[in-house]
């Protein structure tokens, strides 16, 4: 009989160490007396009279009448029955206090995001490759609608290259004709553009820009201070501000060429 592991298990259900060692001893045997238990269960003997009353009090074990102190094991499945019967209960009244608890909690929760931080839903990103990761998030989470100003530099593709735009989502971008002068960034844009993307082009955008669904936007700040092309990526959960710059995009959006009209007149 692997010992330990039964010791463990009867632990689990919510004996002690010694109870469990105790009613185990006993189980091999028709009775005993708690000094022959704390020998066999090697549990100091002392304790045995504690331990024993404990179980007979639970029903797991039966005093045997007569002139010396004995006990009895009950049979394990009833034991583990009566055991599982205490657990259940316990979870019974566990759960009722955390249902209790949770609705005190979701109150407070809810009053304290009323005086958080009145910039957190603003992201300010200084990596790049964080900055696109974030950026591809966005797209992933679209649920309708995807604008995009794509402009230099080009820190990773705007849109995934392996799949169509997803059903129900409209995807729009403009980008800056100088992106046509390399035959790579050329082939891509016509990628994009078989996938389901709308392209339209202009001669200049004024920054990199993403807006999902008019309520996320996603902008890129170059850094005046520094000459080698550094920028922040700015992260803003804002419908205002989504609602403002889509007003830019859809006036750019009206100007701007089809990518069929760019190429034709370049081949002139």
């Amino acid at each position: 009989m692997d010992t330990a592991a039964n010791v463990a298990g009867l632990v689990d259900l919510g004996l002690t160490r010694y109870e469990a060692r105790a009613y185990l001893a006993l189980i091999g045997r028709r009775d005993a007396t708690p000094a022959e238990i704390a020998r066999m269960a090697s549990i100091p003997r002392q304790r045995a009279y504690d331990v024993l009353a404990s179980l007979s009090e639970r029903g797991l074990v039966q005093h045997v009448p007569g002139q010396a102190v004995r006990y009895r094991a009950q049979p394990p499945d009833q034991v583990t029955e009566l055991l599982l019967a205490v657990r259940r209960r316990e979870l019974d009244r566990l759960a009722r206090n955390t249902t209790d608890m949770v609705s005190q909690l979701r109150s407070l929760f809810q009053r304290g995001q009323d005086h958080g931080n009145p910039f957190d839903f603003v992201e300010v990103l200084r990596d790049r490759e964080h900055a696109v990761e974030r950026v591809q998030r966005l797209w992933t989470d679209a649920r309708h609608e995807v604008l995009t100003f794509v402009h230099p530099p080009y820190l990773g593709a705007s849109t995934p290259s392996n799949s169509e735009v997803p059903v129900g989502i409209v995807q729009r971008s403009i980008y800056e004709t100088s992106i046509l002068d390399d035959p790579e960034m050329t082939e891509r844009v016509r990628t994009w553009a078989a996938l389901g993307e709308q392209i339209r082009l202009t001669t200049e955008l004024p920054l990199k820009l993403t807006i999902v669904d008019g309520r996320s936007v996603a902008f890129n700040m170059p850094d005046p201070a520094e000459g080698d092309g550094s920028v922040t990526t700015l992260v803003v959960q804002h419908e205002a501000l989504a609602t403002t710059l889509k007003i830019a995009f859809e006036s750019l959006w009206s100007q701007g060429r089809t990518l069929d009209d760019v190429v034709a007149a370049r081949t002139y």
